[in-house]
């Protein structure tokens, strides 16, 4: 999996794999609990489990070797009878049965254990930024993976859309769904329900109606009503393959306001713009200026109101998406080039307090002469 590295330099990870996407991509081994991986400098990989992992391991994890740390500490307490086998002396141990004396290692590397190895004269390269620069390109799996978390992502749009759509509308404006108003709680609620069903765990869904969704990271909270905006942005993880689908809708229960159209309209012309743009060896910071200027043009400024508080487009067109909910590349900000087998967010926004906010994401897939849409869901602002 990984790109070339200095002969006699390894690589190691100390981290569990459900919250280290590293690990996770260089071995395919999910475990809660914190484990060692280890790339030799021939590029064999090994990994270091308990007893309670063992067995699962040799099963699934896609690696050349896997140890178990109490034959390890066996072989090590023969000739340290009177010592404690600390987790870091295990470490060493395994090391020097390796030969190995130099370590690539990620830049949240254990301080204890980098601190440990040191002092035995183990050379520590700390690296910043993807510890596998090539987990950017994603494999035909990978995207296979991504296109089935859409999926079930669509499947909690679904879910989240069918409740704002069956409410009445009071006379006040504020929705009713089962005899109760209709809240940011109940929405997400129902959302959840679905992709926990479809094997998904949800994170911090996102159903934001009227001035809430001015804010693009505000979860959204209390009554809906009628005639506004409703943001609703769902980004779950699939529990078995761990990667993350990504995707927001904005629509509005009844009759939306003509400014409210325009608005919408014009994050759906400027994310239609992005898609035209994007492809191998394209900028993305040139795709991030054209959505910008595309809705400037529409007549939404950008910048700083009378309150202090920013309105307009002020994020990024999209990120990466994989393993990670966030990861490289980013389309915005800091320029990158976007590559084949880059998987990426197009989620143009545009957000008022006086009147809301309208986002739109789908997920696409960078190709040699333009890119693919995985999102199969459509976009619509009335329900």
């Amino acid at each position: 999996m990984s790109t070339p590295h200095a002969m006699d330099t390894a690589r190691m990870i100390y981290a569990d794999s459900e919250s280290s996407a590293d690990l996770y991509y260089a071995t395919r081994f999910f475990a809660p609990d914190p484990f060692l991986y280890l790339r030799d400098p021939s590029g064999r990989d090994h990994v270091v489990v308990t007893a309670l992992e063992v067995d699962r391991a040799r099963r699934t994890a896609r690696v050349d070797q896997v140890h178990e740390w109490s034959r390890i500490k066996s072989r090590w307490q023969e000739r340290h009878p009177d010592q404690s086998a600390t987790t870091e002396a295990l470490t060493l141990f395994l090391l020097a049965e390796l030969g190995i004396q130099r370590l690539a290692t990620p830049d949240d590397f254990p301080l204890l254990m980098a601190d440990r190895l040191r002092e035995a004269g183990i050379e520590l390269i700390p690296e910043s930024g993807p510890f596998w620069p090539e987990r950017a390109i994603k494999s035909a799996e990978e995207i296979a993976h991504i296109e089935a978390a859409l999926e079930v992502t669509a499947m909690g749009m679904q879910a989240g859309i069918e409740m704002i759509a069956g409410a009445a509308i009071g006379a006040d404006g504020i929705l009713w769904s089962g005899g109760a108003p209709l809240t940011s709680e109940r929405v997400r609620g129902e959302i959840h329900a679905r992709l926990v069903r479809e094997g998904a765990s949800p994170r911090h869904t996102i159903v934001a109606g009227g001035p809430q969704g001015a804010d693009p990271h505000e979860e959204g909270h209390g009554v809906l009503r009628a005639s506004q905006s409703i943001i609703l942005d769902i980004f779950p993880r699939m529990e078995k393959s761990g990667y993350w689908g990504d995707m927001t809708r904005t629509v509005c229960k009844g009759r939306a306001p003509e400014r409210l159209r325009a608005l919408w309209d014009a994050v759906k012309a400027a994310q239609e713009l992005a898609f035209e743009r994007i492809g191998d060896q394209v900028s993305g910071l040139a795709v991030h200026q054209a959505v910008t200027d595309s809705m400037t043009r529409a007549g939404f400024v950008t910048g700083i109101d009378e309150a202090g508080r920013q309105i307009g487009f002020f994020h990024g067109t999209g990120h990466g998406l994989g393993l990670e909910i966030h990861e490289a590349p980013r389309i915005g900000g800091k320029d990158q080039t976007l590559l084949t087998g880059h998987v990426v967010t197009v989620e143009p926004g545009l957000y008022y307090p006086d009147l809301g906010g309208a986002r739109l994401e789908d997920v696409v897939v960078v190709e040699a002469h333009g890119c693919r849409n995985l999102t199969r869901f459509p976009k619509f602002l009335e329900v």
